[in-house]
């Protein structure tokens, strides 16, 4: 296998271990880990455990999610709307980011990431140290496990392909699983296989579930708690088709009873009736206090500027926008989805959901400069269900999977009135029946698009039926995980084939088996030595040729530094559109 030198970065972990000890660095031993030396500091070096970047946002650009404004409309008309950045032009067209290294980019995850696990690989070794003392660690040992296989995790379905099998993902490239803190100036890095990737997060979860703890958390959904890590391993199983465990997880989390399950998932009624202000919205949707959420972190992320007209080009809007949240659906009555506001600055270029919107950290209140932050929803209930069901499809269990996804749109059923088709009891209507003439009835091959399933894996056969509740499924995951990138991971899981049209371009195809459903590794990482993510498009050949890395370079000046000023006047364009 090819040796790669290069250098992760994981500078931050210094920042932190320097903040901890309180004093002068004159004073105390130059090599900070050596006071790392108490359960204390092994708890507050974890708080650093957990990246500041948002790798949800380059999948969710790359993905059907999203679309470009300046393309001709129904009309034939189009825009002259700048992007936010310049590496959005790129992400959309799926290429390689090499214009920015600044918050969002492929760089920027990737340092995030690794920062983030070499925190979880110092607090492991301290660990170590004072477990030999007979000190328990258990509780700080399951979560620093458990956060190095997230991040992992996080760092392999954006730069990778998908899982395939044990076989055919030894072909692909992998990441490489940093598993000791790094003492040496240039190190050498194996990338490895998926599959190897793959079996080391594996691994960690599986160490890890029978440790994590909720004991020492003030605010557990901080932290993986107990519920966040079944979760996080729920969606794991998923990923590697090991159906049996995931709905095995999944029911830790929102047990096996109805009731119980429903009385977990957000209180989509409440913030309907209840909030008219973006703001409050939002909070309500990251409230740490909600049952739903079960792993939230704040992160450094411009993503949701792209909502204002003045860098609105790439936006949730047209088709994007009518397959989900302005959309019909097997079981709600209206010409959109009734369980979530829509909030705009112009409707003409596109719609959002709250979550999606940012929190402003003031560091000059008086001028009105400061940072602008996402905050993500890492697991939520509604997302694990959505996860059960789809296992439940794949084991043929359809009542199983059909009672999940019911489920889940109860919970969206805000009014009681008639939004979702509803029976007598009260119950959302949905059946095989509903769902197979929905979905395969309606001939759309957007509602219904191909799986390439057996394509992916031999072995991974469905029937009409099953596919059919998968396509429900899908769906109902494309509405819960909007701008979270997790549509993109769902469109490479089932190999369904895309198109982006940029500009007025030619509309560009993705493939089942393209080259670039894995995202490039960021530029820094290839020039150090780091093998790149092989380009042979097979779905288009817009340009005449291959894509290349040294594609898109600017030429004229530096990326965009962002100086973010709080603007009243911006959050003033945002209005929320019927649901009618």
């Amino acid at each position: 296998m090819k040796k790669n030198n290069t250098i992760i970065y994981i500078a931050a972990l210094t920042l932190v271990l320097s903040v901890m000890t309180g004093c002068n660095f004159l004073d105390k031993n130059p090599d900070m880990r050596a006071s790392i030396d108490t359960k204390e500091k092994v708890r507050l070096l974890l708080v650093s455990a957990y990246t500041n970047a948002n790798a949800g946002v380059i999948c969710e650009f790359s993905s059907d999610n999203v679309i470009d404004n300046n393309s001709p409309d129904a009309t034939g008309h189009t825009n002259s709307l700048l992007p936010l950045d310049k590496m959005y032009d790129e992400i959309f067209a799926w290429k390689p980011v090499v214009s920015s290294d600044q918050q969002d980019s492929p760089k920027y995850i990737w340092d995030g990431c690794y920062s983030a696990i070499a925190a979880c690989n110092q607090a492991l070794k301290a660990i170590e140290e004072l477990e030999a003392k007979g000190i328990n660690m258990d509780a700080e040992k399951g979560e620093a496990l458990m956060s190095r296989a997230y991040h992992h995790f996080l760092l392999v379905t954006t730069f990778c392909q998908t899982y395939k099998d044990d076989v055919q993902s030894k072909k692909d490239s992998g990441i490489h699983y940093m598993t000791e803190p790094e003492t040496k100036v240039a190190p050498v890095y194996y990338r490895g296989t998926v599959y190897d990737t793959y079996k080391a997060i594996q691994a960690d979860i599986e160490k890890a579930l029978p440790l994590v703890s909720d004991e020492y958390y003030t605010v557990p959904h901080y932290h993986f708690n107990v519920k966040a890590a079944h979760a996080f391993a729920a969606r794991f199983y998923l990923y590697t088709r090991q159906w049996n465990k995931v709905v095995e997880q999944a029911n830790y989390v929102l047990t096996t009873n109805d009731d119980a399950t429903l009385a977990m998932m957000f209180d989509a009624g409440n913030i309907i009736k209840n909030i008219t202000d973006i703001n409050s919205e939002l909070n309500a949707w990251i409230d740490p206090t909600s049952p739903a959420n079960l792993l939230i972190y704040t992160t450094m992320s411009q993503a949701s500027y792209t909502v204002f007209t003045d860098y609105g080009r790439y936006q949730l809007a047209r088709e994007a926008r009518d397959y989900t949240i302005k959309g019909r659906g097997p079981c709600w009555n209206t010409s959109a989805f009734p369980g979530l506001n829509r909030w705009r600055v112009s409707d003409q270029f596109g719609s959002f959901v709250a979550w999606f919107y940012y929190l402003f950290e003031y560091t000059d209140k008086v001028n009105g400069y400061g940072f602008i932050h996402g905050v993500t929803r890492a697991f939520t209930t509604n997302e694990t269900l959505l996860c059960r069901a789809e296992a439940k499809a794949n084991l043929n269990d359809l009542t199983g999977a059909i009672n999940d996804l019911r489920m889940w749109a109860q919970a969206y059923d805000v009014n009681k009135n008639g939004r979702m088709d509803t029976l007598p009891d009260g119950n959302v209507n949905l059946t095989l029946a509903k769902i197979k003439s929905f979905y395969k009835g309606s001939g759309d091959p957007i509602l219904a698009p191909e799986l390439h399933n057996t394509d992916i894996n031999s072995s991974w056969n469905l029937s009409d039926d099953q596919k059919d509740v998968i396509y429900c499924a899908l769906h109902f995951r494309r509405i819960e995980t909007l701008h979270t990138g997790l549509r993109w991971h769902d469109l490479k899981r089932y190999g369904i084939e895309i198109e982006h049209r940029q500009g007025t371009s030619p509309a560009r195809k993705l493939v089942w088996n393209d080259d670039r459903r894995a995202i490039q590794l960021p530029k820094e990482v290839i020039a150090a030595g780091m093998s790149a993510n092989p380009r042979e498009i097979l779905g288009d050949k817009v340009d005449g040729n291959v894509t290349t890395i040294g594609e898109g370079i600017m030429t004229d000046g530096e990326p965009k530094k962002w100086s973010i000023v709080e603007s009243k006047s911006l959050s003033a364009q945002i209005t929320r559109e019927t649901n009618d």
